[in-house]
């Protein structure tokens, strides 16, 4: 069910490939060792953050999540994150999640075995600095923890991670976003997924879509209450036109889907504010990754 394979994704030399694949070996080790979510929470694994779309929801561990920093050798036995999404009104493990914190400056980290993985960076100064700008209380508070952990510490203040799929990953195998979840809980013909907006116009329409595509932007953002209400009803106007369109087959439906997401997404930019904008993105990752 987990198992991942070289396949033609690779052009790696031999030894190279030998040790990809044992890589994947022991990822494939944990995918089966975690596959019932009962199981991961047995050993302590507990969730943070919500359902993001397209990719699920991650799930730490602290007694067995590494701290790792770019000096270190990554043991792929040992993922820092779980990441579950829900298909078909179940959760199922989709993918694992490698962490390494690094100070400004240094070089990314060396992960798999192949100039293929995607590495993305998340600045732990930036976010306290965006944070700060709208959340005097919380920057006050994120300013302590930052000086205690990060600044008297080894300054490791940037996190990196890289996501590799259990599932099939139109956009490969290390992207951090994945089309085809949205097909998948939906019960669509999954092989029909490649585009983004199409799929996260899709999303929508899964249980709390407009939550799961809204609320940690609009938090993030410091929206008002109006501002914030206003999306959510644009929202779900959207996804009630997009769900309409299902009797019409799923070409109308999927044309109606990405039109509904672009359509929210120019309703975000002409509600929100130039400062509001600039603080999502220099709060979340860059959009969804492709691996070519």
């Amino acid at each position: 069910m987990f198992r991942l394979v070289l396949l033609a994704f690779t052009l790696a030399l031999p030894a190279q490939a030998q040790t990809l694949q044992q890589q994947f070996d022991q990822i494939n080790a944990v995918a089966q060792k975690y596959a019932d979510l009962r199981a991961a929470r047995r050993e302590g694994w507990r969730p943070f953050g919500g359902e993001v779309p397209l990719m699920g929801r991650h799930y730490q561990n602290k007694k067995l999540s590494p701290d790792l920093s770019v000096k270190d050798r990554i043991d792929f036995a040992k993922p820092a994150n779980l990441v579950y999404a829900t298909i078909n009104g179940r959760q199922k493990l989709v993918a694992l999640a490698y962490v390494v914190r690094r100070q400004p400056g240094e070089p990314m980290p060396v992960g798999f075995a192949t100039s293929r993985d995607v590495w993305h960076v998340h600045d732990a100064a930036k976010i306290l600095g965006a944070l700060s700008e709208s959340r005097p209380l919380i920057g006050a508070i994120g300013s302590r923890w930052f000086n205690r952990n990060i600044r008297q510490g080894d300054g490791r203040s940037e996190i990196t991670m890289v996501h590799v799929w259990l599932i099939d990953n139109p956009k490969g195998r290390f992207a951090s976003h994945n089309p085809r979840l949205a097909y998948l809980d939906l019960g669509l013909p999954d092989q029909r997924a490649n585009d983004f907006d199409t799929a996260r116009g899709l999303a929508l329409l899964q249980k709390n879509g407009c939550g799961n595509a809204l609320d940690a932007h609009l938090w993030l953002a410091g929206a008002s209450f109006r501002k914030s209400r206003q999306i959510k009803s644009a929202c779900r106007d959207i996804a009630a036109e997009i769900r309409a369109a299902a009797p019409s087959g799923i070409k109308t439906l999927e044309e109606k889907a990405k039109a509904g997401w672009r359509r929210l997404e120019d309703i975000q930019f002409m509600t929100l504010s130039d400062a509001e904008r600039k603080r999502i993105s220099a709060l979340v990752e860059p959009g969804p990754g492709v691996c070519n």
